[in-house]
């Protein structure tokens, strides 16, 4: 069982599915880390790691969100005791005062879920949430698996999925369309950056591949629980730097082509254009839906 809080004044948790490699002790660095507490659900065999008194260990086998989902079951207070919690991946470079800052966003305007935007030089799964310096924060249908920070009444309708997925995959089409008012809900917040160190994939879908498993399976299997297609990745509405909403189609993905193209020298990975145009042309043709999911039967 995970232990009490450490800061007992604090409403905001990170947990963090830690390997040996992981780069959340930075995050622990600073006076702004007691804007939150840190449990460290970790997967590897070191009695030893991650025994600070900043942070709270407790171990356990399997994945990202199973592991995520056991912590829970194993203290159920846990999610009457925090109104946000920020799941990230281990591979996260960030400091004390942006994961703070993060929660402050979320608070301050309103949203149920939201994720910090990634550095030029992260590796990514998709462009659309790596920083557009353009925007303060932009709203989206979809936030990802990587970096997400769910508010505790989103939280709670979710957290039961986590139990059957290793990978996650699925749920970032799922859990931005749980209430019954999604829109102005999801953001990605360009205020703040955070890194992605490592490519894309790793060793967890090394290892369900050995188990004859696949993220894709799993995605597949969540998405048909709630009669969902993939849904195309968008930004609906965007408030920039100095305070004005953009809600155009048109205007947000100029303002996004300008941010991306410009900052493409930064890239550490190859495909950089063929994103931009990507994102482009979704803009253009495709509009979001964010009516509220139900569960089939």
């Amino acid at each position: 069982m995970s232990p009490a809080p450490l800061h007992s004044q604090t409403r905001n948790l990170v947990i963090v599915r830690a390997g040996d490699r992981s780069l959340h002790p930075a995050w622990l660095e600073g006076a702004r880390a007691r804007h939150y507490d840190l449990i460290v659900s970790y997967f590897g065999d070191d009695p030893a790691r991650y025994r600070s008194p900043e942070e709270h260990r407790v171990d356990f086998k399997g994945g990202k969100w199973d592991g995520i989902h056991a912590v829970f079951a194993n203290d159920p207070g846990l999610l009457e005791r925090y109104d946000y919690f920020w799941f990230p991946d281990d591979d996260i470079e960030a400091d004390s005062a942006t994961v703070a800052e993060m929660f402050r966003l979320m608070a301050q305007h309103g949203l149920a879920l939201a994720q910090p935007a990634l550095t030029h030089d992260s590796y990514f799964s998709f462009l659309l949430f790596l920083q557009c310096p353009s925007f303060r924060l932009r709203y989206a249908n979809v936030i990802e698996i990587m970096v997400p920070c769910l508010r505790q009444d989103v939280l709670r309708q979710v957290l039961p999925l986590f139990r059957e997925t290793r990978s996650g995959f699925g749920l970032d089409f799922v859990w931005t369309r749980l209430l019954p008012d999604n829109r102005w809900k999801a953001a990605i917040l360009d205020a703040i950056t955070v890194r992605h160190t490592r490519p894309v994939g790793g060793e967890l879908h090394r290892k369900l591949a050995r188990r004859g498993e696949s993220a894709r399976a799993e995605q597949t299997r969540l998405m048909r629980r709630f009669n969902l297609r993939r849904p195309k990745l968008l930004v609906y509405a965007g408030l920039t730097r100095a305070g004005a909403v953009v809600g155009s189609p048109w205007r947000l993905a100029s303002m996004m082509w300008a941010d991306y193209f410009t900052a493409r020298h930064r890239a550490v990975q190859r495909n950089w254009m063929t994103h931009l145009f990507r994102i482009v042309r979704r803009h253009v043709w495709y509009r979001t839906d964010l009516a509220q999911l139900a569960l089939s039967n």
